[in-house]
């Protein structure tokens, strides 16, 4: 029996909060049967009495600075394209933010940042700023391949899951890696080939930005993809420490890669990102502490600055772009 026309999109809108709510619940459960509801009060505590403000002072100072660099990132990857100032490319990043809570995957973050381009760069911007995302994947798959090395020990005596599979696992992350790598640095060539096989005109001009990279810019990419990942290290670890998490650099740093390896991979949708990264955390960080109540809040802090202040932050600009192509038009 096939869904309705109206039946379709009430489905994909229920899908991320009915997720939010399998995860919340798993994550519930988890807590609760190591009994970890007085720590989360305890917790808590901290923040509110000021004993432990300052970590989270320091996650809180960080996030703009997280997205002043992926906002630079995005006027360098424009460059040959259109060329706009670092306030325009801010305002289009955080505006990107708003849409991609929406979207599954993120994706809306491309249709909100070309709202601030010209009308016939707007195609070609979104293949570009595909390119620069890929620049982050490739430190996103290399950290998270160095953090299952680490975690091997652990993952295999809690999944119990043959050998095998952690090498073939592991073979095929380093393999993926290889050619997303060979990808991204081949990409002009690649993206003029495809131009070619396809071979018509709405792809060709969307292929025109992917063409114009070169070494140098790629290589910036990946510089300033690398910066905000240790950015994202940092704002961790200051909210580990405020919900006394307290763990040798190696054991955190390594479950956080591996968690952003996870939300990497994994289908999600906005809405229930927390989950997916609250159970995930919960679960790689409970292999070295029994603060399970603490990683969840951590998490949580993460993610709230991260994300849900930004797309605030976005909206509002959003407002004023409306107001703009009303105008125009």
């Amino acid at each position: 029996m096939k869904l309705s026309q109206i039946s379709k999109p009430i489905l994909k809108l229920l899908i991320g909060p009915l997720l939010l709510i399998v995860l919340a619940i798993a994550i519930w459960r988890a807590l609760d049967a190591s009994q970890q509801w007085p720590l989360f009060k305890e917790n808590l505590h901290l923040i509110f009495t000021g004993a432990k403000l300052f970590p989270f002072v320091l996650l809180t100072l960080l996030m703009p600075l997280n997205w002043l660099l992926e906002a630079f990132k995005w006027k360098v990857a424009l460059q040959g394209i259109q060329t706009i100032s670092i306030w325009t490319a801010f305002r289009a990043t955080l505006s990107g933010v708003s849409f991609s809570v929406l979207l599954p995957n993120r994706v809306g973050e491309y249709l909100g940042r070309v709202l601030y381009l010209s009308a016939e760069k707007r195609a070609t911007a979104v293949a570009v700023t595909i390119v620069a995302s890929m620049s982050q994947l490739v430190w996103t798959l290399f950290f998270g391949f160095l953090a299952i090395i680490y975690l091997y020990p652990f993952l295999s005596t809690t999944l119990y899951f043959p050998s095998y599979f952690y090498y073939l696992t592991g073979g095929v992350l380093f393999l993926f890696l290889g050619l997303l790598l060979l990808l991204f640095f081949r990409i002009s060539t690649v993206s003029n080939q495809l131009a070619i096989i396809f071979n018509h005109p709405r792809f060709t001009s969307w292929m025109k930005g992917p063409q114009q990279f070169t070494r140098f810019q790629l290589l910036r990419l990946l510089g300033l993809s690398l910066l905000r990942y240790f950015i994202f290290l940092f704002q961790y670890g200051a909210a580990l420490t405020a919900f006394m998490v307290l763990l040798n650099p190696l054991e955190w740093i390594a479950s956080i890669c591996f968690t952003f390896l996870v939300l990497s991979v994994a289908p999600n949708f906005a809405v229930a990102e927390l989950g997916v990264r609250g159970l995930v955390s919960v679960w790689v960080l409970g292999f070295f502490t029994t603060n399970k109540a603490g990683v969840l809040l951590a998490t949580c802090s993460v993610w709230f600055v991260n994300l849900m202040i930004p797309a605030a932050m976005g909206a509002l600009l959003l407002i004023g772009v409306q107001k703009f192509w009303r105008h125009v038009s």
